[in-house]
């Protein structure tokens, strides 16, 4: 009864924020993007704030293979499509249960059912198998949510980046309630920072997912944006020096230590 409670008050909130706070959005050119806007829009999911970021920042990597481990609805393979095909790039995802419904097939775009930790270890001879190098431009998680499965997926997939690799992490600030761009809210959960303090752990840091933040550890640049559950995204800085172990560069927004 007081989630039910809970639930009409959410939706009462959301409907009085959406009428007294109407912004009109901004006119999109590429067709690409702007059927990536539309969708979010119109469905409103849990990764629907951050189906633009993750499509440019796809783009701006010129990935030759990208990775997706999670699939579920689909949501995340739909923007990966269009960067994979803009991009002309090679995109494999990864579900334990059969996603193939929501994806597209071709000689570039593969799903294979299969639990992601195991299948790092394939992954080598699968990409031998069929003429691909085995180096990941881009590595989209956003699976269990888990903090001993993010950590697992960590240790195997990051040895299988390019030297160029960027990871892409959903749901570094998963709490019980969702806080979209626009200010309404939804139900989530809370995972103990599971995704969050798996990074966290990787690099020997500790960061504020609370808050958006821009900064520099070690040979990766990081860039976290707190709405929406949060969304990480790990660029290795190829070729360039940053001293010593969990150093930092003042590039922050709000702070990229945890409080």
């Amino acid at each position: 009864m007081l989630f039910g409670l809970d639930d009409l008050a959410v939706r009462a909130y959301n409907a009085a924020h959406k009428r007294l706070r109407h912004l009109p959005r901004p006119v999109i050119d590429n067709p690409e993007l702007r059927a990536i806007e539309d969708r979010a829009h119109s469905r409103q999911t849990d990764i629907s704030d951050h189906l633009s970021t993750i499509f440019c920042e796809v783009l701006a990597a010129h990935p030759a293979l990208i990775v997706e481990l999670g699939v579920r609805d689909g949501e995340s393979r739909f923007v990966l499509e269009k960067a994979a095909r803009v991009g002309g790039s090679v995109l494999v995802s990864v579900d334990l249960e059969d996603c193939s419904q929501v994806c597209s097939r071709s000689p570039s775009m593969f799903f294979v059912q299969n639990d992601d930790v195991q299948f790092a270890d394939q992954f080598r001879q699968w990409c031998a198998e069929r003429e691909l190098a085995p180096a990941i431009d881009v590595l989209f998680i956003d699976t269990s949510h888990v903090y001993e499965h993010t950590v697992q997926e960590i240790r195997s997939w990051f040895p299988l980046l390019s030297p160029r690799g960027k990871v892409i992490f959903h749901d570094t600030n998963l709490r019980r309630y969702v806080r979209r761009s626009d200010g309404r809210i939804g139900w989530a959960y809370d995972n103990n920072r599971g995704v969050i303090r798996a990074i966290e752990e990787y690099l020997d840091t500790r960061l504020n997912e609370r808050v958006d933040f821009i900064t520099i550890v070690d040979e990766w640049l990081i860039r976290h944006w707190s709405h929406c559950s949060g969304l990480t995204v790990l660029e290795r800085l190829s070729g360039t020096a940053v001293n010593g172990n969990n150093s930092h560069v003042a590039a922050k927004v709000g702070g990229g230590s945890r409080d």
